[in-house]
């Protein structure tokens, strides 16, 4: 299985549905079936756990089955050195209330449970006298804490007909559960879910399967729709088709000694999808990127380790997604399978991690047919997240895509496999994946700042198809996007048969012919183009690469390190390796103007109004230069709290010659 690693926290998962055919099919291969259980007690793994002799023994783990009525919380004493929390004999109670920001609750008679609430009324002051300072309330979702409550309790009063009011603090998993080893991968029920319907016209079909004994779950999320959703520039969108959702999630967790952080711990879930999709619009340099949110999904799964709940809350908004760069009508039907998996891994030291697997997704085409001159993009995107209990955790949002780009026109009528082209049409393929690590994510004891910490963006894209017939009306221009977060990106065929042009870093280059034209604050992500001028490259194929400053003349962004391109040259490429960038700078084909000006966007998108090439690193700032321009060079900085990633902040802007 490959996996991608990213730098920082996250974890969810996506479904997708893509505008034009082809097959998309990722490099990884998918993970564990999503309806499959697998429970494990586990010992420790790291030096310090495995030669500790006082350390306990693992704990099975299950997935608790959907209870009615208000379910009992756990009244524990605290983990004492590597034993896990023992539950006390109190009587059977339930959160009534809670307000997390205070930390101030009313413990209940529940509704389910052994003991019957008549029973506990006839002693008012029993639960009273069973609920002490220094014990830990472990709840389940209830109305008064949906998301599950992991509280040590500082005051206890009593109050008639068996209630008990407590003051709180919040507590963690290491309180918890101790030196317990424990992990577990499982569906979810679809029973499980609240799925909420963002716009007229969808309808959940949900097939809950069946359902075994140790919580091993089969069936699907479903939804379908038929709906007409208005666009900016007055046109409209219609969208119609079915998803079907299957989610699991993955925990696991690995104490230390006593209430210290953990050794390990594991939070993540994975998604597999099927959609059949059919999207029709009139699109135009105006569209996009639209987001049409479509429905909701909500879970709060309590997985069992031994007598001890854990709630993990599961979260995600399944979206269409439609952009274009110029003028286009399409009219798409296609078939999508896939599945997904991230998990956010913590390690005592090293700190917490995400590993992402793509897994494989195919998309088939069914009917095509895209007239007009743009680069056109949609599909349906999931934004996820996953937390412990009420704290805030991990968000990640993940689209695998496909984009067309047209100067005439591309029908498939379905009856054949080869399309009738008019003109020029290419297709890509491609993945993005974003995300952070959230604030506070205390529930397990680890220290993090109160900021959302965003890992660096996978993107990657690769062409499928490309066809010509006929005469194309004008130029195709071409835009590419590029990445090197995690691997090279050479786009480059002469620089492909050369030796490496900046070992040891990680590198993008712009296809041959074509120039830098933007990049994002973050996410090492960047755009090419040979809009205006093509073919700028000299044909000697000279090229000099700058980490220093060597041929900077002016101070055109003061307080920054710069990489910048003697004259006469422009950047066809850029590099990161640690705190240092470089710019791979290529003699230009064609006099250069003189005129130059800094763009700055580490604050926020600084793009023509027009930009084309689309959003080409979501959820990251970004600049570009105007079509008439060149990159002649870039200023970057290295973030206080990121010192191993440069980033840059500026770019010097220079006019082509008229």
């Amino acid at each position: 299985m490959t996996v991608r690693k990213l730098t920082l926290s996250a974890a969810a998962t996506t479904t997708v549905l893509l505008l034009c055919g082809a097959v998309l099919t990722g490099a990884a291969a998918s993970p564990a079936a999503a309806n499959t259980t697998v429970a494990t007690a586990t010992t420790a793994t790291t030096a310090a756990a495995s030669s500790d002799p006082s350390a306990a023994p693992g704990a099975s783990a299950t997935l608790a089955p959907p209870t009615s009525g208000t379910a009992a919380a756990t009244v524990a004493a605290p983990a004492q050195g590597s034993a896990p929390a023992t539950a006390t004999t109190a009587p059977v109670l339930a959160l009534s209330s809670y307000d997390p920001t205070t930390g101030a609750a009313v413990l209940a008679p529940a509704t389910t449970g052994p003991q019957a609430p008549s029973a506990l009324a006839a002693s008012p002051d029993a639960a009273a006298a069973a609920v002490r300072p220094g014990q830990l309330i472990d709840s389940p979702p209830t109305p008064a804490a949906p998301h599950g409550a992991l509280v040590a309790v500082t005051d206890v009063q009593s109050t008639a007909d068996g209630k008990v009011a407590v003051s709180t603090r919040p507590a963690t998993l290491p309180e918890l559960l101790g030196g317990t080893s424990t992990s577990l991968r499982s569906a979810v029920s679809p029973s499980t879910f609240d799925v909420q319907p963002q716009i007229g016209g969808v309808q959940v079909v949900t097939d809950f399967g069946a359902t075994s004994g140790q919580g091993s779950v089969s069936g699907s999320l479903g939804l379908s729709a038929n709906v007409t959703v208005p666009l900016p520039d007055g046109s409209s969108a219609k969208m119609s088709g079915s998803v079907s959702l299957r989610p699991a999630i993955d925990f696991s967790y690995q104490g230390g000694l006593g209430v210290i952080d953990p050794q390990q711990a594991r939070v993540g879930f994975t998604l597999g999808a099927h959609a059949d999709w059919h999207v029709s619009a009139n699109l135009t340099a105006s569209t996009g990127p639209i987001r049409i949110p479509l429905a909701k999904y909500s879970a709060s799964p309590v997985v069992m380790v031994g007598p001890l709940p854990v709630v993990i809350n599961l979260a995600f908004t399944l979206s269409a997604d439609i952009s274009a760069d110029g003028t286009v009508s399409l009219d798409a039907e296609q078939a999508y399978d896939g599945q997904w998996g991230v998990h956010s891994d913590y390690v005592k030291g090293p700190g917490w991690t995400t590993t992402t697997d793509p897994g494989n997704s195919t998309v088939s085409p069914l009917r095509l047919n895209l007239r007009g001159s743009a680069s056109a993009k949609a599909g349906l995107l999931a934004e996820g997240s996953i937390a412990l209990y009420d704290t805030i955790g991990v968000k990640a949002s993940i689209e695998p895509y496909l984009r067309a780009v047209v100067n005439g026109s591309v029908v498939l009528d379905g009856a054949s496999t080869t399309p009738d082209v008019n003109g020029a049409a290419a297709l890509y393929g491609g993945l993005d994946i974003n995300g952070a690590l959230m604030a506070r994510l205390v529930i397990l004891g680890t220290p993090i700042l109160e900021a959302d910490l965003p890992f660096l963006a996978f993107h990657r894209e690769w062409p499928i198809a490309s066809v010509s017939v006929g005469q194309p009306p004008v130029r195709l221009v071409d835009w590419t996007s590029l990445n090197a977060s995690l691997f090279d990106d050479n786009h480059s065929a002469y620089l492909k048969s050369r030796p490496d042009w900046d070992p040891y870093a990680l590198k993008a280059a712009c296809p041959d012919g074509s120039r830098l034209i933007g990049l994002s604050y973050g996410g090492d992500n960047g755009l090419c183009t040979d809009v205006t001028k093509a073919d700028l490259w000299d044909a000697g194929r000279a090229f000099v690469v700058d980490h220093g400053g060597t041929y900077v003349t002016s101070e055109w962004a003061s307080g920054y390190a710069k990489a910048q391109c003697p004259a006469g040259s422009v950047m066809t490429g850029y590099s990161r390796n640690g705190r240092t960038m470089g710019a791979l700078c290529a003699k230009s084909a064609a006099p250069l103007g003189t005129s130059t000006r800094t763009l700055w966007f580490e604050k926020g998108d600084n793009r023509p109004a027009a930009a084309g090439g689309g959003d080409f690193s979501y959820g990251f700032a970004k600049g570009q230069c105007a079509d008439d321009e060149v990159v002649a060079g870039m200023a970057y900085s290295a973030p206080w709290w990121q010192l191993w990633a440069a980033r840059p902040s500026a770019l010097l802007c220079q006019k082509l010659a008229v």
